[in-house]
């Protein structure tokens, strides 16, 4: 499923994290600073969950977690791939340098698993908030100027740029995305949580920072 929607949560609240990166034990600390309620709160992700930090594999396990619904980031991608030997001996030496040595201790078949479950997520992620607002979350930037997922899911360069592209945040575009109230991304590492235009950039680095951005949908 390239593109999932989530229905408003009535009976609790919605967050959104950014990029995780093994930091596993960090994430529960700011679930627990909010109060976090495992049973009606949903937590959403922009992906990148594993490389980096000390616990890929646990990060891994929260794809199967009820209250966790993340993205997939262009390092799930990646181990998908190597683990598919879908990969050119440099994408597996550039994912080593950068987090993906832990793979170099699990099973191949633990691998596949874990690259059978990588392709359980979605790419793309809408969630209603019970204000009306629709909410967007994807890994790296929306890459149209108008909210259209079939579209971007027919186009494999469009669908690159949602996981891999870093143009607007760089090149600081205010532009607002029509049709859709906020997107939240990841992937490109900013010292503070970030608003550009409707689209709002939340990976603060925290595999180095140890600041991991945990925001309330309802606050955008």
């Amino acid at each position: 499923m390239f593109h999932q929607f989530y229905t408003a949560n009535q009976e609790g609240r919605d967050f959104a994290i950014g990029d995780l990166h093994g930091m596993y034990d960090l994430l529960f600390e700011e679930l627990d600073q909010v109060d976090f309620d495992f049973t009606n709160d949903r937590c959403f992700s922009v992906g990148d969950l594993i490389d980096r930090g000390a616990k890929s594999e646990q990060c891994l396990g929260l794809i199967n977690e009820p209250w966790f619904h993340p993205v997939c980031g262009n390092h799930e991608d990646t181990l998908r791939k190597v683990a598919r030997s879908l990969s050119s001996a440099a994408t597996t030496a550039d994912w080593i340098l950068n987090g993906g040595r832990w793979h170099l201790m699990v099973s191949t078949q633990k691998m596949h698993d874990y690259a059978d479950l990588v392709d359980t997520l979605p790419e793309l992620i809408s969630v209603a908030t019970p204000s009306g607002k629709l909410i967007a979350l994807c890994h790296a930037e929306y890459p149209l100027p108008y909210w259209a997922p079939d579209e971007i899911a027919n186009d494999d360069e469009l669908r690159r740029q949602l996981m891999w592209s870093r143009q607007k945040v760089r090149s600081q575009n205010h532009s607002t995305v029509s049709g859709i109230d906020s997107i939240i991304c990841g992937h490109t590492i900013v010292d503070q949580p970030q608003q550009l235009g409707n689209s709002f950039y939340i990976d603060t680095g925290a595999f180095e920072s140890k600041t991991l951005t945990l925001v309330n949908l309802e606050t955008l």
